[in-house]
């Protein structure tokens, strides 16, 4: 099985589970989602190259900056398959995107009150709740499903990176370029800070039921995984300008 099929089908059922997570009432504020999504996309790297990070602050890892974008094959690092994907699919520049230097540059060493990143966003695709929360939330269904579709970890951060520019797709009315700066920095905010254990109340933001807090142990998933390959991103990428998995939920 190819990557991009195996991201795609692992994207679609991260999409259905950050999109039914997040709806309020049959609504989505989808920023909000997006930028969970992408924060679960760089904890999972973050967890695929270090087995023991920080209970707080930063994490400096050489490993984990390559494979979200430092590696010697840009077109295979994390905000490289993104980009390609939104020049593919969306058209957007990668020349009109932060460099990964800026983007860990403004996120700083430590997060802001609250557990939000110190996000540079337009001020209508920004989150109605830290990104951070998705850990706690989500982050023990991620692992289930990706080691259902027999995926390692670092696949699986490919999925969740799919999964973000494909609900991009769905909400692109809102700027694709902003979605995909959005994307950029909650990535790599979610592979540079201690994964939160615990979620951080947002009163602003309503949830049906709590959820425990959850330990952060990487599972071990037993799977040989391929070298990511640009030819994935196009293939995503084609789906997405099809326009195939629109129609995922309602903005507000």
């Amino acid at each position: 099985m190819t990557s991009a099929h195996r991201w795609t089908t692992a994207g679609e059922e991260f999409v259905r589970l950050l999109t039914t997570e997040y709806d309020n009432d049959g609504a989505l504020h989808w920023p909000t989602v997006i930028a969970a999504t992408a924060c679960l996309c760089g904890e999972t790297a973050l967890m695929a190259h270090e087995s023991r990070v920080p209970e707080f602050g930063s994490v400096e890892s050489t490993k984990v900056a390559d494979f979200m974008h430092n590696g010697e094959a840009t077109n295979r690092t994390i905000l490289g398959y993104c980009a390609a994907i939104a020049k593919e699919a969306f058209n957007v520049e990668v020349e009109h995107l932060p460099p990964y230097r800026d983007v860990v540059q403004s996120l700083g060493l430590q997060l802001l009150p609250g557990s939000f990143p110190a996000l540079s966003v337009a001020a209508h695709v920004m989150p109605h709740e830290t990104p951070m929360n998705a850990g706690p939330r989500l982050r023990k269904t991620v692992y289930e499903i990706a080691s259902r579709e027999g995926l390692g970890m670092n696949d699986a951060s490919f999925a969740l990176a799919t999964a973000a520019m494909k609900m991009i797709g769905t909400a692109q009315d809102l700027g694709v370029r902003d979605l995909t700066i959005l994307v950029q920095q909650c990535c790599v905010a979610g592979s540079r800070f201690a994964p939160t254990l615990a979620l951080v109340a947002n009163p602003a933001f309503r949830r049906n039921e709590s959820q425990p807090t959850q330990a952060i142990t990487a599972p071990v998933l037993k799977t040989v995984e391929e070298a990511p390959r640009i030819p994935a991103a196009a293939a995503v990428a084609a789906v997405l300008s099809s326009g195939d998995g629109a129609g995922l939920g309602k903005r507000r």
